[in-house]
């Protein structure tokens, strides 16, 4: 395989499926541990979906990351400033956009960046919703994926509900839960201070020291229903008011699993 040793490769640009804006996705960690490789996730293949003419810390404080967030209520507060996304915009985010603006980043088919992971556990948007991008990459880069995590805002939207074949629901509501158990996806839902997960929610595996990378519970069609306190480097400006809209409304999407 030609690019084996190469630690990054981009395997798609093109139009957000969010808002037009021209985006990028680089899949890193074939040779080196990313920055982003923590104690929870472990060291599994990470992917990037990045603004492509703006650094992702410029991107955030202009607002044109809804490009590759959505309506996610972790973005930025445009009236206290603060943000309680957990990722780190200074880590992999922005070295990744960097060296794939120096050029230093080899663009290859998501098939051929799939074999070059044959084997290993794939993180669905490291940074990014994978709701922006077309839902054949994902299903290319994963042909030949161990297993993979990825999470989604999107869902609320009949066009991007094809990436939860792949995604959790990530569940701002014990409603959401519950419209993705109806509809046979897997969830993912941040509990506030003092909260306890329900009946069928379990909690995260990551707090008995299971990673990421083991784990495989947050794989959309075949994921489980996963809750987590409140965590990450924004953990301390999650504001659960600024949740103020109507629960999910969901079709039945994986019938072998959909729970009435």
């Amino acid at each position: 395989m030609a690019y084996v040793n190469k630690n990054s490769v981009e395997i798609w640009r093109g139009p957000s499926r969010i808002d037009g804006r021209r985006i990028v996705v680089i899949v890193s960690g074939y040779t080196t541990k990313p920055k982003d490789a923590n104690d929870k996730t472990g060291n599994m293949i990470q992917t990037y979906i990045l603004v492509q003419d703006s650094d992702p810390i410029r991107a955030v404080a202009e607002g044109l990351d809804v490009s590759i967030c959505g309506g996610c209520v972790h973005r930025k507060n445009k009236k206290t400033g603060k943000r309680s996304c957990y990722v780190n915009l200074g880590q992999g985010p922005l070295s990744v956009w960097r060296a794939w603006m120096r050029g230093n980043i080899r663009a290859v088919s998501p098939m051929l960046a799939s074999e070059m992971a044959t084997g290993r556990a794939v993180r669905l948007g490291t940074y990014g919703d994978p709701a922006a991008v077309p839902a054949h990459v994902w299903r290319e880069l994963l042909t030949y994926a161990s297993k993979w995590t990825g999470y989604t805002h999107q869902a609320a939207s009949p066009k991007f509900q094809d990436v939860l074949e792949w995604c959790q629901v990530s569940a701002d509501l014990v409603d959401d839960a519950i419209a993705a158990r109806r509809a046979g996806v897997g969830s993912f839902r941040v509990l506030v201070p003092g909260e306890e997960p329900q009946p069928w929610e379990e909690m995260c595996p990551s707090l008995q020291g299971v990673k990421c990378e083991d784990c495989g519970a947050c794989s959309g069609f075949t994921g489980r229903h996963i809750v987590n306190p409140v965590h990450g480097i924004g953990a301390r400006n999650f504001d659960p008011n600024r949740i103020r809209r109507r629960a999910l409304s969901l079709p039945v999407l994986n019938p072998a699993r959909a729970m009435a």
